[in-house]
Order: structure tokens, then C-alpha cells, then sequence
């Protein structure tokens, strides 16, 4: 009964943490501290070393000229500069790795990804010459470059080579990094063991906030997998943490999935009374209908009358018939009259207009009852169908009836003459002899009456 529609959007949220998750990359040129290095109140600790040849005094004077270009918003000058010491012959490895940082850094402040990544890429083609610190940062960013223009196999190529070089230095913003491409590439397991190794990094950190998000991406992936026990207890760590509206019914429908109607139904009844469901139509008549689960119908009313007043739901034929049958359960066979009616207007409803006869036959309204046929008369005679045929004949015989209770014999005489025309097999014409018999018993009493 419950509906899933709320899950459908948990991966758009994992996506949503996962651009976050993409830091923007360095704009210090060479001389900033790796993103993979960053420890944040962590005891440093020692990282590999490579020894790589000197900056010259000139590389070194073109550089910082190309820099003060850049920070002046001159990028053009910048890249000319850049390009005349490239094309220099005295020029070694680390200091060619050097103009590409720059470089690197110049394509990204154009949002030219592509060109980042060529420029990244080159810096690794000489990864025996510069330090182990700027390789690895290198590395880093582009996993982080490629995971920005969705090439997501690629970004986990770099992380994997990445990770095991880097592995005492990955903290919570890596973790999370590395979870979410392992989610997007489908790869749930790996995603969970990744952002489970996050949290219990950060519950070990007093300096660390955990933040939903995460959780959310663990949610995510858990519900792809199927794990809805997991779900569950995901769920029941973000409503003490986060409590919002949307994890009260996505609780409730998980449990309903786990098979515990009860404690579900009682999730959305408080969804409701705390009013997370005000804004969601569907959830208001999913709570609505709950009630009749639970056989409380009344109660089911109540909570439609509520929202139809308010226009928190569509008058539309379903939510009006759902609420008039709410009424008939309850027994309130006036109220449930209204709703019950404007439904059958909206969709030319035969079968509703002949439960409508007979609900206000059962309330003794003759001639209220007598239209509800009427029009389930009209209703299934346009349908032409073998089933319509036989629901057409029994609302004829319906309102004969009701006529006869009425003494308008001459009528119900001509009712039962056209119904006649309707009922053709063996059990029907029965039928038509059985009435006109009453037809006449009673056109009889009622003239010794009148004696």
C-alpha cells in the first residue's frame, strides 16, 4: 500500500554528494600542498621521497612572470610565456612538469577541463623527475577531473593506483570521494565498505563532523542491493540525527517491505499527525487508506475531508471515490453520498451511478435512488459490451423495483415491457414473470386499500 516513490530519488541524492565530493583543484600552482596530503590536525607522517633535478634561476624568473599574468587575469600573455620556456632546450623533466602545473592551472580557471586533464597527464609522463607528493596529487586530481566530465571508469583507474601509494594519508573527503564513484558505477559493496570506513573514521575523530550525506550515499546503496534491513537501520540512524520529514515515510515503507505492516502504519499515522505529509498528495491518501487496512474507515474520511477542504489533494474521481467508499465503510451512507456522486459525474461511471442506486434505496430516497439508475442505465447501454448487457438488465430490474415501492405501477410495467428487450436467457425472463407477479399483487392491494 505504502509507495516506494520516495526511494526513486535516493540515487539523485548520491550523485548530489558526490559532486560535492569533487574538491576544486589547487589554484597555487606546483608549490601548493597536494590535495592527498592535506591531514588536517593529524600527526604528519613521513611521506616517500624522490630525488629530482633543480629549478633554474630563469625557469624559475618565467614562472613566477606567467603566475603574476594570471593573478592580473592576462592568460594569454600567461600561456605565451609558458610556451617560449617549453620551447627552450635547456630545459629538464621537474621543470617541464612545472609548466604544465602552471598550464593545468591556467586551462582550469577557463573551465577547459579536457585541456586540465591533457595537462595533468603530461605531468605524469615525467613522474621519475618531480616529487612523490606532486605525482600522487596529480593522480588525485584526476580522478577527481574525470569523474567531473562522467568518465567514471577512468576516475577509479587513477584512484586505484592512487589509494594503495596514498593509503595513510586517505581521510574522510577520499573516503567519500572513492564511495561515490564505486556508487556510480554500480558497484554497491564496494561503495558501503568505503563509506563505512568513513564513519567509523569520523566517529573516531572528535574533530571530524559526520555529516548526512553520508549516510545518505550508504542509504542508497543498501536499498540498490536489496538490503532492507540495512535500509531500515540506515533510516533509523538519519531520523535521530536528521529527523526529517522523508525519513518518516521512507521508514514506514521499508518496514512494510520487511513485512511489518503495523509498526509501518503507525510510522505514516505519525507522518501525518506531525504534518511531513501536508505537501505529498500521494502520501496523504496512502495514510488515508491505511485506515481501512486497519479497519478504521472514519478515520480514513476524516483525513480526506481534511485534504480535499484544504486542496492539499485532487478532487479527481479516484481520491472522490476512495473517500465516499471510506464513508459507506463507516456506515455514514449521507455522506458518502456526495463524493461518491461527483466521482460517477467525472468519469460517466455505470457501475458507481448503480451503487449509488442502491445506497440511496437503502437510505429510502426513491426518486434519488431512481436517477442513480437512470444513469447507470444510460451508462452501460453505451458501452455495448456482453457484461454491460447483463449490469444493464439488473439496473432496470433496480429501478422497476423501486417504482413498484413507489406505486407507480404504470411505470414499473413499462420498466419491466423494456427490460424485457434486455433480458434474454432463461434465469432473466424468470426474473421479469417473478416481478410482474409482485407488480400485480401490489396494484392489487393497493386497490382493496382504496376499497
Amino acid at each position: 500500500m505504502i509507495s516506494f516513490k520516495s526511494f526513486k530519488s535516493i540515487p539523485v541524492m548520491a550523485a548530489a554528494v558526490a559532486m560535492l565530493a569533487v574538491a576544486p583543484l589547487p589554484t597555487g600552482g606546483l608549490f601548493g600542498e597536494a590535495p592527498a596530503f592535506a591531514q588536517s590536525k593529524e600527526k604528519k607522517k613521513k611521506v616517500a621521497t624522490r630525488k629530482v633535478p633543480a629549478l633554474s634561476l630563469k625557469v624559475h624568473k618565467q614562472v613566477t612572470k606567467a603566475q603574476d599574468a594570471i593573478e592580473e587575469g592576462d592568460l594569454v600573455s600567461a600561456k605565451e610565456i609558458l610556451a617560449n620556456v617549453l620551447a627552450g632546450k635547456r630545459i629538464n623533466d621537474y621543470e617541464r612538469s612545472v609548466i604544465w602545473q602552471v598550464t593545468a592551472q591556467i586551462t582550469f580557471e577557463e573551465n577547459d577541463t579536457p585541456a586540465t586533464i591533457r595537462a595533468y597527464e603530461k605531468i605524469l609522463t615525467f613522474s621519475e623527475s618531480i616529487p612523490v607528493a606532486q605525482e600522487l596529487g596529480v593522480m588525485y586530481s584526476l580522478a577527481q577531473l574525470y569523474y567531473s566530465i562522467e568518465n567514471y571508469p577512468k576516475a577509479l583507474e587513477y584512484l586505484n593506483i592512487w589509494e594503495p601509494r596514498s593509503a595513510e594519508f586517505v581521510g574522510v573527503a577520499q573516503l567519500n570521494f572513492i564511495g561515490t564513484v564505486h556508487y556510480v558505477l554500480s558497484d554497491f559493496p564496494r561503495s558501503i565498505e568505503y563509506i563505512d570506513r568513513l564513519i567509523a573514521k569520523a566517529q573516531n575523530d572528535e574533530t571530524v563532523e559526520i555529516k548526512e550525506s553520508w549516510y545518505g550515499l550508504k542509504l542508497s546503496s543498501h536499498w540498490e542491493l536489496g538490503q532492507y534491513g540495512k535500509v531500515r537501520d540506515v533510516l533509523e540512524t538519519l531520523l535521530v540525527g536528521w529527523p526529517k520529514p522523508v525519513y518518516w515515510s521512507q521508514l514506514a515503507g521499508v518496514y512494510q517491505e520487511l513485512g511489518e505492516d503495523e509498526i509501518s502504519y503507525s510510522l505514516m499515522e505519525a507522518s501525518y499527525k506531525q504534518g511531513f505529509l501536508d505537501d505529498k498528495p500521494a502520501q496523504l491518501v496512502n495514510v488515508a487508506q491505511i485506515q481501512l487496512a486497519r479497519d478504521a474507515p472514519i478515520k480514513c474520511a476524516w483525513i480526506f475531508e481534511k485534504a480535499l477542504n484544504e486542496d492539499r489533494v485532487e478532487a479527481n474521481a479516484k481520491n472522490l471515490r476512495t473517500f465516499g467508499q471510506c464513508y459507506l465503510a463507516a456506515a455514514e451512507y449521507s455522506k458518502a453520498i456526495d463524493p461518491l456522486s461527483r466521482s460517477a459525474t467525472q468519469e460517466d461511471d455505470a457501475d458507481l451511478w448503480f451503487q449509488i442506486g442502491q445506497l440511496e434505496n437503502t437510505r429510502e430516497q426513491p426518486k434519488a435512488a431512481i436517477k442513480a439508475f437512470d444513469k447507470a442505465i444510460i451508462g452501460y447501454k453505451a458501452q455495448k459490451t456482453k457484461k454491460s448487457v447483463t449490469k444493464h438488465f439488473l439496473s432496470m430490474m433496480a429501478r422497476a423495483r423501486v417504482l413498484i415501492e413507489e406505486k407507480r405501477f404504470k411505470e414499473a410495467s413499462k420498466a419491466f415491457d423494456e427490460a424485457a428487450k434486455v433480458g434474454k436467457n432463461k434465469s432473466q425472463r424468470r426474473s421479469i414473470r417473478q416481478l410482474r407477479a409482485y407488480l400485480k399483487s401490489e396494484r392489487v392491494r393497493e386497490e382493496t386499500m382504496k376499497g
